[in-house]
């Protein structure tokens, strides 16, 4: 490059082009000496403001390196007034009092070039299907989002209201005024759903995203198995459990924590069927608690596979603040010590299958059926009113399964239903990935998804909790393997 070239080049990089007739001044020996210093003077203090403009672009650029746009929100999801509790069918009446205010919480990751992604957190016993797919044709008509970028997770609290579920799990159909306020309320709360969604997506900023394990042992096994068959409920200490406590912490630039995420293998049922008050169990208290120890951020509590897994102590409110207590404390281990960094924003993918299940009955068999005084002679008697309306009995549940991965970093499992731990486990041992979460009870509950092993041996998650599910019978041994090879499929 010529000389004269080279030095045009350098003007011009460095902002000062306007000042080209000075140098050319220099260079055809038009100015004096004391010109040619008081020239080089203003040439400096021009370079230094111009550098200290660059110096401060950098600072800009690198305080967003590693950054994932992050929007954080919240809102009261509490019922306004009494109402029929879920989880425990022995409960007779409505709910008298709020011991917990119920929230549903919101985590929007990404830009809107990246297609934005959703981690919703409702304090209830599960998200019906058709709730989570109506908010989804909500945000994609309202800002063409992408279905499969959203999930709502339940934290399957036994002392929340019940948003249609489990109706035939009190075994009887329930009186008109109490159902007209169990729809109400689920009318009300896909609105808010809606309203926290938005709030999150309007409040992404560059945010630090960070993620860890640890692990909490108040889960046992809660199936007592005799020669390889279920004798009940109680405290399994051979049995399978998962105790993993993975967690996403979200700072500001500055390392303010704005939100953190937990997730944990356990039944809500720390409290017991004497509670008929409203109360989100040691999810809740998790959440308080961890909100309290970190001023100004949201804390969000997922569910992982923790159908056949209940907390032991029980039914006293002291175990729920205790459980609490035991996560709380891992959690500061985990902010005290080195966690990964993830860069990218989850990218979602979406499919349903088909679980089959094992036996249809027919007309004389759901009319022997009736005979039953809970829910499944209750299921039987609707049953043949569907048939009498020419309707027929489903052979198959449609059952969604969802997967995020963040880059290389961190990959989401997300299944409905009370799933048993069998699949988490499998899926850590097949997959060889210590960076993967399972979390289950997301975006519908329509049942227990039981595994190979648990059908075989049978019970309450097998067989007798379908009926209060609204389902015919139990699901064939192959869905673990549909539901496993979807995943891989998905993962690919």
């Amino acid at each position: 490059m010529p000389a004269r070239s080279r030095l045009n080049w350098k003007v011009d990089n460095f902002g000062f082009n306007k000042y080209g007739w000075l140098i050319e001044l220099i260079r055809m020996k038009k100015l004096s000496g004391n010109g040619i210093y008081l020239l080089l003077c203003c040439i400096f203090f021009l370079f230094a403001g111009s550098c200290q403009t660059v110096k401060s672009e950098i600072v800009s650029v690198s305080n967003d390196i590693g950054t994932i746009e992050v929007g954080v929100a919240r809102v009261d999801i509490t019922p306004e007034g009494p109402i029929r509790l879920a989880g425990y069918g022995s409960r007779q009446t409505e709910s008298d009092g709020i011991l917990q205010h119920l929230e549903a919480k919101a985590l929007a990751f990404g830009n809107d070039s990246q297609d934005p992604s959703l981690f919703i957190t409702v304090d209830l016993i599960g998200i019906p299907g058709h709730a989570t797919a109506e908010l989804r044709e909500r945000l994609s008509k309202r800002i063409g989002f992408n279905p499969s970028h959203l999930v709502i997770s339940s934290s399957h609290t036994h002392t929340g209201p019940e948003i249609g579920i489990l109706l035939n799990h009190f075994g009887a159909p329930l009186p008109t005024d109490q159902l007209g306020r169990i729809v109400q309320n689920l009318d009300k709360l896909i609105d808010k759903l809606e309203e926290v969604a938005m709030a999150a997506l309007d409040d992404r900023k560059p945010s630090l995203v960070y993620r860890g394990q640890g692990e909490v042992g108040f889960a046992v096994n809660r199936r007592v198995i005799q020669n390889n068959v279920w004798t009940g409920f109680g405290i399994n200490p051979e049995g399978p459990v998962d105790h993993a406590l993975p967690l996403l912490k979200i700072t500001d630039r500055e390392g303010v924590i704005r939100a953190l995420l937990i997730n944990y293998a356990c039944h809500g049922t720390t409290l017991g069927p004497n509670i008929n008050k409203i109360h989100n169990d040691w999810i809740g208290e998790t959440q308080r608690l961890l909100e309290q120890n970190y001023p100004g951020a949201i804390a969000l509590v997922s569910i992982g596979a923790g159908g056949d897994a209940n907390p032991e102590p029980r039914t006293e409110l002291e175990h729920t603040q205790n459980h609490a207590r035991e996560i709380a404390d891992e959690v500061d281990q985990l902010l005290s010590g080195s966690l990964q960094q993830l860069t990218q924003a989850p990218v979602g993918r979406y499919q349903e299958i088909e679980l089959p299940f094992a036996h249809v009955p027919n007309v004389d068999e759901l009319i022997e059926q009736t005979n039953d005084a809970g829910a499944k002679g209750y299921y039987a008697r609707l049953a043949l009113e569907r048939i009498a309306r020419g309707e027929s009995i489903p052979e198959s549940l449609s059952y969604p399964i969802q997967t995020w991965k963040f880059g290389d970093d961190l990959t989401m499992v997300f299944l409905a239903g009370e799933v048993v731990v069998d699949y988490s486990l499998r899926l850590k041992k097949e997959l060889e990935n210590e960076q993967l979460w399972v979390t289950a009870y997301a975006n519908d509950v329509p049942s227990y998804i039981a595994s190979r092993r648990v059908i075989r041996e049978g019970g309450y998650e097998v067989d007798s909790s379908m009926y209060s599910y609204d389902r015919p019978s139990r699901f064939v041994e192959a869905i673990e393997d549909l539901i496993i090879e979807t995943v891989h499929k998905l993962l690919q």
